[in-house]
């Protein structure tokens, strides 16, 4: 069994993290998980760094981000009372398949045993055994109870396992008395499971029919998406484009890509074949479409935000992600996306070996009257607000900044930013979760310390995490925090009743439907005042003047983290947003003549 007296199950946990390439832990300390922690601190070689922060909510978004660009990381909590705080931030990252290792350490054995026959309800515990474990089941692709030292190399070894399969989080119980335990040495290295069955793939079939139909319809445009970020595939996506485009395509028509709010930034926005970042919606995809053209969707998901919370599957389509590609209505199953790429390249290529060429044209975003990309133009006097505040940023991020975006107004007012580098935007787009912004800056910075975190967000959701601003500066980090104040939950207000922001709002009757229903409105904070407590600078703006001011004061100081505290109008909102808000319909804005809302109810 290769059982040392010294080896314990702590020891063979750090161990695996370390193969893996754990280097960061975020958390909040407690005693059923000290031992772990005090076992990486007496190793000086540990490349694990652990980390505090203001709380889990906090610890599990910085997880969360930091794992997008790095690969993964881990957290640390104790029991119940911590562990909970997390089921919002692991479910995050699980639909938005990011692999984070959650470790929670548990009761011991003899208390447990005490509390089942005694009646006996210890600190942080329900009287439930199974309570954490069985709510974290349903969000992670493998979840572990360890309580003898015996099981817990096979349980962690399959953990590790599907979440390097997967690429989603996985959740670890320990009970106390097990970390000193002794246990085995770890043998070998864990792998991912991808292709470790008898399954054949059909992704030579899927090129095929893709191709076909792209050969049929000789207009086309490609939808680059997240899992090429996820799957690291961003370089043989550009040699898929550029064979495309150098072989098979009219002179000066070539075929070019878009993103979406999940997927921007995946490919950095000056390259030359970058349409835009858009929301894909049915009535548009159609449009841009026509009859003779096709959207092809590379690691694409169909998410609420990234399609209007429609479904653009259609004739014209071709959808490559999750394990599988739509060809039309054809479904190929087993297909993985790097596979799905080099048969597609594998097929472009020997139609032009046979010496033949498809003649293939390029859709163009920019052109169609379905989308609006919303321009950045340097206008001083213009009012602050979204547009004036994102034309900004536009001109003024570098190569050398990571933009995170919270969910809402920021995150619809940002697909207009131009963001110079790969990866260098970041937002929870499918989860939405409000909030994750903020805490997101400090993991990145943990991630890319020679980078600048700039995050986004509304004064609604920096309520919900402002507490991240303290560990930034704790962390001694430079992470610049924009906070978009109007005193609103702005996106909550516009689905449930647009009214108000309508130029000008209907007259309704009943006096309610006009404004601002008062359960969005929110505290008045002085924001800015924040990092008096926190640490940082703290600045108030009331103008775009004043803004670049503030934008040139940040720049010449590259070492304190700041705060900016935006102060815009009630009513003021991202111009997608006006432009829409005339003809929607609120999901309780009962005096419209069109409510209930048809693609909704």
């Amino acid at each position: 069994m290769n059982i040392t007296e010294h080896y314990t199950v702590a020891d063979y946990l750090k161990a695996r993290m370390e193969q893996i390439g754990v280097e960061q832990m975020f958390g909040v300390a407690g005693n059923y998980t000290a031992a772990f922690l005090d076992t990486i601190l007496a190793d000086d070689n540990s490349p694990i760094k652990i980390s505090g922060n203001a709380n889990e909510i906090c610890a599990g978004f910085a997880a969360d981000a930091y794992a997008r660009l790095k690969g993964v990381s881990a957290l640390y909590v104790t029991y119940s009372v911590g562990a909970f705080s997390l089921l919002n931030t692991i479910a995050g990252s699980y639909v938005e398949q990011v692999p984070v290792i959650l470790i929670n350490g548990a009761p011991t054995n003899k208390e447990d045993q005490i509390s089942k026959q005694a009646g006996l309800l210890y600190s942080h515990t329900t009287g439930y055994e199974f309570v954490d474990i069985h709510m974290f089941k349903p969000v992670t692709v493998a979840a572990e109870r360890i309580t003898n030292a015996k099981q817990a190399p096979y349980q962690i070894d399959a953990a590790i396992t599907a979440m390097l399969t997967e690429r989603r989080p996985i959740y670890f119980e320990v009970a106390e008395d097990v970390w000193r335990a002794a246990c085995q040495k770890p043998s070998g290295k864990l792998s991912s499971g991808v292709g470790a069955t008898n399954t054949v793939s059909e992704a030579q079939n899927a090129a095929k029919a893709a191709v076909e139909l792209i050969s049929s319809k000789p207009k086309s445009i490609f939808w680059a998406g997240v899992e090429l970020q996820r799957y690291q595939l961003q370089d043989e996506f550009l040699a898929l484009l550029d064979f495309i485009n150098e072989t098979h395509t009219v002179p000066d028509q070539h075929i070019h890509f878009v993103t979406s709010a999940l997927s921007k930034s995946v490919i950095e926005e000056t390259h030359r074949y970058f349409e835009g970042c858009v929301t894909l919606k049915k009535h548009e995809v159609e449009k841009l479409v026509g009859d003779d053209g096709v959207l092809i969707g590379v690691g694409a998901w169909t998410t609420g935000k990234d399609t209007g919370n429609e479904d653009i599957r259609s004739s014209n389509t071709i959808l490559a992600a999750h394990g599988g590609v739509f060809v039309g209505a054809e479904f190929y199953a087993s297909v993985t996306l790097e596979e799905f790429l080099h048969a597609m390249l594998q097929e472009f290529k020997a139609i032009h070996e046979a010496n033949q060429q498809l003649q293939l044209k390029g859709l163009r975003v920019q052109n169609s009257a379905s989308f609006t990309l919303l321009s950045s133009q340097n206008n001083l006097v213009q009012p602050l607000g979204y547009d004036s505040f994102f034309s900004a940023m536009s001109q003024w991020l570098t190569e050398d900044d990571i933009m995170v975006v919270d969910a809402g107004f920021p995150l619809i007012g940002a697909q207009s930013v131009k963001v110079p580098s790969r990866n260098g935007f970041v937002a929870q787009a499918a989860w939405l979760s409000i909030g994750y912004s903020v805490p997101a800056g400090t993991g990145i910075k943990c991630a890319y310390p020679d980078k600048r975190a700039i995050v986004v967000v509304g004064d609604g959701a920096f309520h919900e995490t402002c507490q991240a601003v303290a560990d930034q500066h704790a962390y001694g980090q430079n992470t610049v925090v924009f906070v978009i104040a109007n005193g609103i939950y702005g996106i909550e207000q516009y689905l449930v009743n647009p009214n108000p922001f309508r130029q000008p709002p209907v007259d309704y009757p009943d006096k309610l439907l006009n404004d601002v229903y008062q359960y969005n409105d929110l505290p008045n904070w002085e924001i800015a005042k924040i990092t008096d407590a926190f640490g940082g600078k703290g600045r108030k703006v009331t103008t775009v003047e004043q803004l670049y001011g503030v934008l040139e004061e940040i720049r010449a100081d590259d070492k304190n983290n700041f705060v900016v505290e935006l102060c815009i109008p009630k009513d003021n909102v991202p111009n997608a947003i006006a432009l829409e808000a005339q003809d929607a319909v609120g999901e309780d804005e009962i005096d419209n003549p069109n409510w209930p809302p048809a693609g909704k109810f």
